[in-house]
């Protein structure tokens, strides 16, 4: 979906790292985890909804 690389990714982690600071990044990359998790199976659960509703 996205191409980011390794640099783009370590790049990304130091601007985090000094924006939000060592205490709280845990925590944030912890909810940023389970945010996007659900995103997907949201996003898994309408595709299954949309290809049951063309089956009919």
């Amino acid at each position: 979906m996205f191409d980011i690389g390794f640099s783009e990714l370590l790049v990304i982690g130091l601007v985090a790292l000094i924006v939000i600071g060592p205490e709280k990044l845990p925590r944030v990359a912890r909810t940023l985890g389970h945010l996007a998790g659900r995103l997907q199976r949201y996003v898994a659960d309408v595709k299954a909804d949309i290809n049951r509703e063309i089956e009919l």
